[in-house]
């Protein structure tokens, strides 16, 4: 694909980026700066610097609750709030309708290529209301049902409805992890539109001043992600309770983050009395957050089988600040770094906790894994494997009017 100096009407990209600020992103990249929101390159970010080396019109919209929006004479960049959300059937409904509301939006810019995140939206409608001359191209971030579960009946129903767009009316699919593209070659029958993988894309600088994993005790476990019971929260409680009934007292977990069961975890925490084995830091801004994975030895990502897991940055972040990581095959990012990683059966914190110990207790394994997280980081600050070279390769492939 030209750009936009080669044809009459510039080339417009349309990006529907999902939940994130991406208007904080916006106001940051113009000063060439990252967003110190987040440690990962953003998507958002990928997508403007894609706009300004091809000459195009860029617009993106995301649902993040935060109201905002910024113009440019290249670009517009809007955070547009979901409504409330629904149960049951008017949540399906309350999906199509936003679905809708962004395909509307996509041709009053007359873009020529709309792009769309998963947490935007269901992808069917874009069947519905999209014209057929704008090309489309799903962003799977996520697996579309749980990995290690059969899907749901509304999962299935959603898989047949996708089933079109992903087999044969999509100009291309934007995907992160195997996981995924195994679940559209099942979706489709085996025959999709060309899939173009891309993984996480960090600086390599951002990591450069983290120190080595200290020498000294106790060792510190952390946990970087949500507080919901499907991230297996409570599974690390049964892990500081392993620790106490064992009387091991040479291991600490760390929690940073927030979420719904913030509460429920403090007070679980507090009537237990297991504040000497587990802590619980809630949100934690960038220098916080980085001072802990200074003080850390390694990470743990206890994600459940009922969730429907992405790559989790968390684990690329563990690799690249040179600390083994601890999960199970429901964290797609596992097939990328597995020679840095101690695998554990999911759903099982029975298991988490022999890890825990035998990785604490075992200089040797520890270094053996600690050691191979150097080589293994090194992809994630490739930028030929980001989201913005997979789109960049899509765009060079599309035909133009």
């Amino acid at each position: 694909m030209t750009n936009g100096t080669d044809r009459k009407k510039q080339l417009c990209l349309f990006y529907a980026a999902g939940p994130g600020d991406i208007v904080t992103t916006f106001s940051h990249w113009q000063k060439g700066e990252d967003d110190p929101n987040q440690v990962a390159v953003t998507y958002s970010s990928l997508f403007f610097d894609l706009c300004r080396n091809l000459g195009a019109k860029g617009v993106a919209i995301s649902c993040c609750p935060r109201k905002a929006s910024i113009a440019t004479e290249q670009f517009m960049v809007e955070n547009k709030p979901k409504s409330p959300p629904e149960k049951g059937i008017a949540f399906h409904l309350q999906q199509i309708g936003y679905v809708r509301e962004i395909v509307a939006r996509a041709v009053a810019a007359d873009a020529d290529l709309l792009v769309m995140a998963d947490a935007t939206g269901h992808f069917f409608p874009l069947l519905w209301f999209a014209p057929a001359s704008m090309h489309l191209i799903p962003s799977l971030h996520c697996t579309l049902w749980p990995e290690s579960r059969k899907a749901s009946l509304v999962q299935k129903l959603l898989s047949l409805l996708n089933r079109n767009l992903f087999g044969n009316k999509a100009a291309a699919i934007l995907c992160i992890s195997e996981d995924v593209r195994r679940q559209l070659l099942e979706i489709t029958g085996g025959k999709t539109v060309p899939v173009h993988p891309f993984i996480p894309h960090y600086r390599k600088e951002t990591f450069e001043s983290i120190p080595p994993p200290p020498a000294s005790k106790p060792f510190n476990l952390l946990y970087a992600g949500r507080m919901e019971t499907a991230k297996g929260i409570y599974d690390l409680l049964d892990i500081a309770r392993m620790l106490r009934e064992s009387g091991n007292t040479g291991i600490v977990l760390h929690l940073c983050g927030t979420g719904p069961e913030d509460d429920n975890l403090k007070n679980a925490l507090r009537q237990q009395g297991l504040g000497q084995f587990m802590q619980f830091h809630g949100y934690c801004a960038r220098p916080e957050m980085l001072r802990h994975i200074e003080q850390s030895h390694a990470f743990i990502v206890p994600t459940r089988t009922s969730f429907e897991e992405g790559f989790n940055k968390v684990v690329a972040e563990a690799i690249l600040a040179g600390r083994p990581v601890i999960t199970s095959s429901v964290c797609p990012a596992l097939e990328y770094v597995r020679d840095a990683v101690i695998e554990v059966p999911p759903d099982n914190a029975v298991a988490y906790f022999e890890a825990v110990v035998r990785l604490a207790s075992s200089p040797q394994l520890y270094e053996q894994k600690q050691q191979a997280c150097a080589q293994l980081g090194k992809q994630f600050c490739d930028p030929e494997r980001s989201w913005g070279a997979a789109l960049l390769n899509i765009t060079k492939h599309l035909p133009h009017g």
